[in-house]
């Protein structure tokens, strides 16, 4: 049974949401289209009482810089009690074109038991430190845990971690997004210290890109955040297009 069916009923015109529980629920804008102050009001006060009812630690929202409701949705969400978490670039990429040139590095993944969920975790960590994105609120479980419910049956066979020469260079997590049959998007895509600025994060997510074409993916919307320059010249050399901006926040619910 969907848990979230009687509160995607109340939002669903306004808000996606993306099911985390028992731990989080996060929502995203869907639409530009202006909505009047109680009927925003009346949808943000079900999801927090909804998550209140069950006890999910977290909140997350995005919405849109250039939506008719962008100063609306800031005022509630702070009057609610959400906290500002960064402002992010969205892009957007046609996958059909992707060549299947061969893949030049070496993928391992937690599905396919060449890499343990343990260093997964490890190598998942040490691709955060330093990072040009704001520095996350959760802890390295808590984002593997984000995986498994977001994910669902078969999250394990995206957890990719690459290696170079038989030396972990980073991991990558493409997958088909839920409720979608052909929107591919990469839960998180990073390098560890080391292995910055030999130019091989491009090719490394070209090849991610691949993946989600072979998953059935069709097109690719991807997200980083806007002082992280590098991955967004990644996205440019990729071929992606600037779908728009955003802003995400969250709201811890029981502590």
């Amino acid at each position: 049974m969907n848990q979230l069916l009687p509160l995607e009923k109340i939002v669903n015109h306004s808000f996606k949401i993306l099911n985390g529980l028992p731990d989080y629920i996060n929502i995203e804008e869907k639409h530009t289209e202006r909505e009047d102050e109680p009927s925003l009001e009346n949808k943000i006060a079900s999801i927090i009482n909804f998550a209140n009812a069950r006890k999910v630690n977290r909140i997350g929202a995005i919405i849109q810089k250039s939506s008719n409701n962008y100063q609306l949705l800031t005022r509630l969400l702070k009057k609610y009690k959400f906290e500002f978490y960064a402002s992010r670039i969205e892009v957007q990429r046609d996958l059909h074109d992707i060549e299947k040139v061969p893949y030049s590095f070496e993928w391992r993944s937690i599905g396919s038991r060449t890499i343990s969920e343990e260093d997964f975790k490890t190598l998942w960590s040490r691709c955060m430190t330093g990072s040009a994105n704001a520095a996350s609120t959760l802890s390295i479980d808590e984002h593997l845990s984000s995986v498994k419910s977001e994910l669902g049956t078969g999250w394990e066979h995206s957890c990719l971690a690459v290696f170079i020469d038989g030396e972990a260079a980073g991991i990558s997590i493409p997958h088909l997004e839920p409720g979608t049959a052909e929107e591919g998007r990469i839960f998180y895509f990073g390098l560890i210290p080391e292995q910055r600025g030999k130019g091989i994060s491009a090719e490394i997510h070209y090849q991610s890109l691949r993946i989600l074409r072979e998953k059935g993916a069709s097109y690719y919307v991807g997200s980083t955040h806007e002082s992280n320059l590098g991955m967004q010249a990644v996205f440019w050399k990729n071929g992606c297009m600037l779908k728009g901006h955003v802003e995400s926040y969250y709201r811890t619910v029981k502590m």
